[in-house]
């Protein structure tokens, strides 16, 4: 498919952001491009555009880095699969190193050397805003320089505005490393929002962010931005696309409507989920080995006059995870914003454990060389999938046990007088004080994809457990917090 390009001069006069950091001017830098419209020719078919985020590759030559090959892999398969456009949601590199970015050119040039290059839709992350510390990298990380970096290894700009078949792709860049204050360009924003919609107020308007808009997609609410989720409010046919949070698209949170649509997208490098569960926001197994990194994910979108259908997809492979998700016209109307809403809790059914459940606990030895309990039962069934478990233990009269809380690497947790939890390796540690736990919290291994979920559930009990813990009550929990009726079981050794 050929592809026809004229630039078309901006309402918004292009202009250069000025570096700074730490209050200090450090340079100019060219960040702004001119809108640009495309033609593809699609011969009827729908325009492909593919999305990946977060392939975070490291400072190294290393060809065989788990990063290296996933996004090596994943262009491939998008290669072959076909894409008339590809969205890259930031975080390119985990340093913004000249070794990371070229990493990345030398990827893509050599895997896309014998093919026509889809249109970028690219943006920076806030990892791409970040250098090591000084001593090591001998340079002085301002967002000017970095702006120009991404510019000289992508041939683009952080803030672009493209037409692709009278369709608005508006990559809308952080303006430096930080979170809360990172978007703040809002009259930018608007005024190429507000081209879109005079140009057509039917079509939908795709706004491509490293950050979520808060409180919409899954992980959001850790993870979000609320300067973006101000300004795309007042549109309602956008599709908001973002990455950065590593949340896991087999969840069908990760896609939201009310005002507008958000969906988010998964790390080419490694899963991460939210806080508080005692496996780690980033899971690992009772042994300890992580299961973070064994499917990373990726998005196709196919889009048409009358919907937009977003296909989840294991990014090394291109194997469907999930049913797509599907956007219909018209855009931005009540009817096409109620699919994909909260209220799809109503409807959610709670996970399911078998009454006649037992356990069996086991003695192992974790990666660390270190003595664990793990224990084990029969999964949970669920509509879609269960999405953790809590543990509750009692003594031989059904008392629940109260515990000190630890950590995965068995040290006890210790909070400061905020409430705020200290690091086990900070200097203020032992002047925190432990709390007592009532109940333990775990992923399910869903992240290895729903057809590799185990039968059989194992999860590593807490080194602080007290010897006179008789029975544990299970709890299945789904992604929408339905939880199943509790089962109580008798703690067996296993022989």
């Amino acid at each position: 498919m050929k592809k026809f390009v004229k630039v078309i001069v901006s309402a918004v006069t292009a202009v250069g952001i000025i570096g700074v950091a730490a209050g200090v001017y450090f340079g100019y830098a060219k960040t702004t491009d001119e809108t640009k419209a495309y033609t593809v020719e699609t011969n009827g078919n729908p325009l492909r555009v593919a999305v990946i985020s977060d392939l975070q590759l490291p400072d190294s030559t290393d060809k065989t880095t788990h990063q290296y090959e996933s996004f090596e892999k994943t262009l491939t398969m998008l290669k072959n699969k076909g894409m008339d456009a590809l969205i890259i949601g930031g975080d390119f590199t985990d340093l913004s190193t000249k070794n990371a970015w070229g990493t990345y050119k030398e990827i893509y040039d050599r895997v896309m050397a014998d093919s026509e290059k889809p249109i970028p839709l690219y943006i920076m992350g806030n990892h791409d805003y970040w250098l090591d510390y000084f001593t090591k990298s001998k340079e002085i990380a301002t967002p000017a320089k970095l702006q120009r970096r991404f510019t000289e290894y992508t041939g683009e700009y952080p803030y672009s505005h493209k037409i692709i078949n009278g369709y608005h792709f508006i990559c809308w860049s952080s303006s430096n490393g930080s979170y809360d204050k990172s978007y703040t360009n809002k009259d930018w924003i608007r005024d190429e929002l507000d081209q879109a919609v005079a140009d057509d107020p039917n079509k939908p308007i795709f706004v491509i962010t490293h950050l979520n808009p808060s409180d919409t997609a899954y992980g959001s609410d850790e993870w979000g931005n609320s300067d973006i989720a101000d300004v795309l409010k007042d549109y309602s046919q956008v599709i908001s696309i973002s990455g950065h949070s590593h949340y896991s698209v087999i969840d069908e949170r990760s896609i939201w409507q009310d005002s507008f649509t958000a969906f988010t997208t998964q790390s080419l490098d490694y899963i991460e989920l939210e806080s508080g569960k005692f496996n780690g926001s980033i899971p690992k197994d009772a042994y300890g080995n992580t299961i973070a990194e064994q499917l990373p994910a990726c998005l196709y979108m196919e889009i048409e006059e009358d919907k937009v259908t977003i296909s989840r997809l294991e990014a090394n492979t291109g194997n469907t995870l999930k049913e797509p998700w599907v956007i219909e016209a018209p855009f931005g109307s009540e009817e096409s914003l109620s699919k994909y809403t909260d209220n799809r809790m109503n409807t959610n059914q709670a996970p399911v454990l078998d009454r006649d459940l037992t356990v069996s606990v086991s003695d192992i030895t974790d990666i660390n060389g270190n003595q664990q309990k793990m224990i084990s039962f029969a999964a949970g069934s669920d509509d879609d999938f269960v999405h953790s478990y809590k543990l509750e233990f009692q003594d031989e009269n059904h008392n629940i046990l109260e515990f000190d809380e630890i950590d995965y690497d068995n040290h006890i947790v210790h909070y400061d007088e905020n409430g705020d939890k200290i690091s086990y390796d900070n200097e203020n540690y032992n002047n925190g004080t432990p709390k007592k736990i009532s109940q333990v919290l775990y992923f399910s291994d869903y992240v290895l994809g729903l057809n590799h979920m185990s039968e059989t559930v194992e999860l590593r009990l807490p080194a602080t457990l007290p010897e006179n813990a008789k029975y544990v009550v299970i709890t299945a929990v789904d992604s929408w917090s339905a939880e199943s009726e509790p089962v109580v079981c008798e703690l067996k050794q296993a022989e």
